[in-house]
């Protein structure tokens, strides 16, 4: 066997595993430099999970509201608030073996634990990617994607509860997908739920992912009665896993379930659990005052006064805003890549159009997931539409990190479409265009513009 023989061999056996190492590298290593080295108030709401997290560290049990919790604009009471709780619990490892860290030890360790959330999530990505795409090199193309994403990078350098919230759903969406490898469906089944019921005990805008997911697995099962296997109680494991997802489910209850039975919402509103004047002491509440419309524009009354109806929202507005908050950074100090927007937009669009003609002839599987993050999206649609109408069109609920629970599953869905393409020469196109905008608008923006936009951003 020649040399270029052995090369090859050796690039189809060991290339994507060396590949997917450098990847994650990359990964580790950028996102871990911003996390040492970013100044405080940068990451998106930080100084608030990170006062949290100290507030939760002096119980180990969930503590009350307090004046401190209500300047902050989070209530703790029928709150989803497991991502304090476990921060909570590692300031807690610190200070048992370094009683004396200084505050900015806690924040950067908390941050590091952030940073290892987001590894977990972008190996969770390269599992779900195994799983649905069948080729060693195309499988690394939706965790090239994703490490390139800039927000998701910015985000994972900070103290926030949506690394967790990631990591949860990804885990979540990877079981999910082994269910229709009809490999132990009953396994399987109860590990997504149990991950996605941790994700919704983190924050609260898991649950239509849950409600999809749900509603899919359900019509998966009625579909494929026969592969159901009859469940064996006697089983060790399959008794502690049971164990552990009915103890979430009712954990998840005495929270949602309580709130909807009580007060007829998900979440009470500050005003149902908490005195008017302690509700006053919150931002969020402060920021009503100054900026809600009250009472809240009806779509008639918003496109009178020359507000964009729903449907031009969605297809304009909307859409540029997400491409932007998610391929730029936003926090209390943002960028936006406005010379690179044609090309986001013309690789969305163009890949929606191939979509259309390609997913005809898609699996089961690929449909579900489809409809999965189609129904995500409109939601989240729905919630940030709502929020204009009562905010004035100013894009405050406007966040492009909204879609990372469901980001692995939109890259994977991508890299599905490109494969198919049955062009060869418009397929390379389209790859050789996706890697080399990813590479130069993501997290490398930071070094190329770094005197002119990023060099206040760091200590």
């Amino acid at each position: 066997m020649g040399n270029i023989e052995k090369l090859q061999q050796f690039s189809r056996s060991s290339g994507p595993t060396i590949c997917l190492m450098i990847i994650l590298l990359s990964f580790i290593l950028f996102s871990s430099f911003m996390a040492l080295n970013l100044k405080t108030n940068i990451i998106p709401d930080e100084p608030a999970h990170y006062a949290l997290s100290k507030y939760f560290a002096n119980t180990i049990k969930i503590p009350n509201d307090s004046p401190q919790t209500f300047s902050l604009g989070i209530y703790i009471e029928q709150n989803p608030v497991l991502y304090y709780w476990i921060n909570g619990r590692i300031i807690n490892a610190v200070r048992l073996f370094v009683p004396q860290a200084a505050d900015r030890d806690l924040l950067v360790i908390l941050r590091m634990v952030n940073v290892f959330f987001s590894l977990g999530t972008v190996l969770a990505c390269f599992l779900l990617s195994r799983e649905v795409i069948k080729h060693p090199w195309w499988q690394l193309f939706p965790v090239f994607l994703l490490v390139n994403t800039s927000m998701y990078v910015f985000l994972s350098a900070g103290v926030n509860y949506d690394n967790l919230t990631n990591l949860l759903s990804m885990l979540g969406l990877y079981f999910f997908v082994r269910v229709f490898s009809r490999d132990d469906i009953f396994l399987n089944s109860i590990l997504w739920m149990i991950f996605i019921a941790l994700a919704a005990l983190t924050k609260y805008t898991i649950l239509p992912l849950a409600l999809a997911m749900g509603i899919s697995w359900l019509f998966f099962l009625l579909s494929n009665k026969k592969d159901i296997k009859s469940i064996n109680f006697k089983d060790t494991k399959t008794l502690i896993f049971l164990f552990m997802l009915f103890f979430l489910f009712a954990w998840n209850f005495s929270i949602y379930g309580v709130n909807i039975i009580r007060y007829q919402a998900l979440l009470p509103a500050c005003e149902e659990i908490l005195l008017e004047s302690q509700c006053a002491l919150s931002p969020l509440d402060q920021r009503n005052q100054e900026l809600a419309i009250n009472p809240r524009m009806t779509i008639k009354e918003s496109v009178k006064r020359g507000f964009p109806n729903p449907i031009i929202y969605a297809a304009d507005t909307w859409i540029q805003n997400m491409l932007l908050r998610t391929f730029g950074f936003i926090g209390h100090k943002t960028y936006f890549p406005l010379n690179l927007m044609i090309f986001y937009s013309l690789l969305f669009y163009g890949t929606v159009l191939l979509g259309m003609f390609l997913f005809r002839r898609s699996s089961f599987l690929t449909f579900n997931l489809l409809g999965i993050t189609i129904f995500y999206s409109l939601v989240l649609l729905y919630t940030n539409y709502t929020s204009e109408l009562k905010y004035g069109f100013i894009h405050i609920a406007l966040q492009g990190r909204y879609i990372f629970p469901v980001i692995g599953l939109i890259y994977v869905l991508f890299t599905k479409i490109v494969r198919n393409i049955p062009i060869q020469q418009l397929r390379l196109l389209f790859v050789t265009f996706t890697l080399g905008l990813f590479a130069c608008g993501g997290p490398i923006t930071i070094m190329i513009k770094y005197q002119e936009v990023f060099s206040d951003w760091f200590k």
